[in-house]
């Protein structure tokens, strides 16, 4: 058989043709289940929706938070950190502060200068520093501050020690010492004084203070470290002594001018009248003088003596024309001769400040012994 010949195949009229295979059932889901999963796969939408918005809504949100009163605050009221919280708000070009942790601290301690409601945005504006204008029923007291005890730079709001400046003991005045008188915070300070509003009461201590100690206070300011307490006390104990010491100098020196002058070792007491006549407004404590013979006009067979400069006294322990004297021996018998030798009480005559006393002496000498001459001629008496 060739290629090209045809293959018979007996077919069968009687077999029966073979069966398809059968396809297989489908099941289907319940219906209780396919709710179930909708309801699970709406909560999952609603959830991320809701997750969604609240991870992008911060982009769109224009508040910020803010400083407010949490209270209401009355004008004049001081205020504290306790009277601020803050709020989310949307304030555009409104003033505010805004919100820190450390925000509230920003006026804690300042005085409202208007009633601030509850929940009203914070400005700064709204508090004034308490020290530096009166607030309620206050006054005003400036204290003046002397530095010179100060050993640096002073600077408002430093403590310091204000001392009261004291006063030298004197004749009918023991005085004081000086004396720390309060530790203080410098308060409105400007180098020279410091500026305080206080209510009536402190106000008139301060006042009263000030009158005491003369109108200024002193300040020392404290080294590092320093103690106010304990450098007070030990100021004090150092100025008291000084002022003891003072005193005591005093009122020796008192009970001494009340004693009168004294003999000093060695020395004898003469009482000298000085005669004055020669000065019209006479001659006072103090003047330098030139002690004077007042000589002795010719009588008879006496030619008498010029009068001449003998010396230079200063006036010490001189009153009403006498002045007291302790002297040597020597000395206190020449005084106690001198008006008998002389015949008369010497005669003083004042030295004018930056006076040529041996040339005024000299001329006045010569003037004398001239009239002295005369007199003798005319009497007719011969000259020693």
């Amino acid at each position: 058989m060739t290629d090209t010949e045809t293959t018979e195949v007996d077919i069968q009229p009687d077999a029966a043709p073979t069966a398809a295979p059968a396809k297989k059932k489908r099941r289907r889901m319940p219906e209780s289940t396919k709710r179930l999963l909708l309801i699970i796969l709406g909560i999952l939408v609603l959830f991320f929706s809701v997750m969604g918005f609240y991870w992008t809504s911060d982009a769109f949100d224009d508040r910020v938070p803010v400083m407010v009163a949490v209270r209401q605050i009355g004008a004049g009221e001081t205020v504290s950190a306790a009277d601020f919280g803050s709020d989310l708000v949307v304030v555009g070009s409104i003033p505010h502060v805004p919100w820190t942790a450390d925000a509230p601290f920003l006026f804690d301690g300042m005085v409202a200068s208007q009633m601030i409601r509850f929940g009203t945005l914070v400005r700064p504006d709204m508090f004034i520093v308490a020290e530096t204008v009166p607030v309620g029923v206050e006054l005003e007291v400036i204290v003046p501050l002397d530095l010179t005890l100060a050993t640096g730079a002073i600077s408002d709001g430093e403590l310091v020690l204000l001392v009261d400046p004291g006063a030298e003991p004197a004749e009918g005045n023991v005085g004081r010492p000086r004396q720390v008188v309060r530790q203080f915070n410098l308060t409105n300070f400007d180098g020279t004084q410091m500026q305080l509003f206080l209510a009536p009461e402190e106000w008139a201590e301060w006042e009263a203070m000030l009158a005491e100690v003369g109108g200024s206070l002193m300040v020392v300011d404290l080294g590092v470290g320093a103690d106010p307490t304990e450098t007070a006390e030990r100021l004090d104990a150092v100025w008291l002594d000084q002022w003891t010491a003072a005193a005591a100098d005093v009122a020796a020196a008192v009970a001494a001018a009340q004693a009168g002058p004294q003999a000093g070792p060695g020395e004898l007491e003469v009482i000298v009248n000085l005669d004055a006549s020669l000065v019209p407004s006479g001659v006072s404590e103090g003047d330098l003088v030139l002690l004077i013979d007042p000589g002795a006009e010719p009588l008879g067979n006496d030619p008498g003596r010029p009068a001449k400069v003998i010396d230079t006294l200063l006036l010490e322990n001189y009153a009403e024309g006498s002045m007291q004297m302790f002297v040597p021996p020597k000395d206190w018998l020449y005084w106690r001769s001198l008006p008998d030798e002389l015949g008369a009480d010497p005669l003083v005559l004042p030295v004018a400040d930056g006076t040529d006393v041996e040339d005024m002496s000299a001329q006045l000498d010569a003037e004398w012994r001239a009239i002295w001459e005369r007199a003798v001629a005319e009497a007719g008496v011969a000259e020693p």
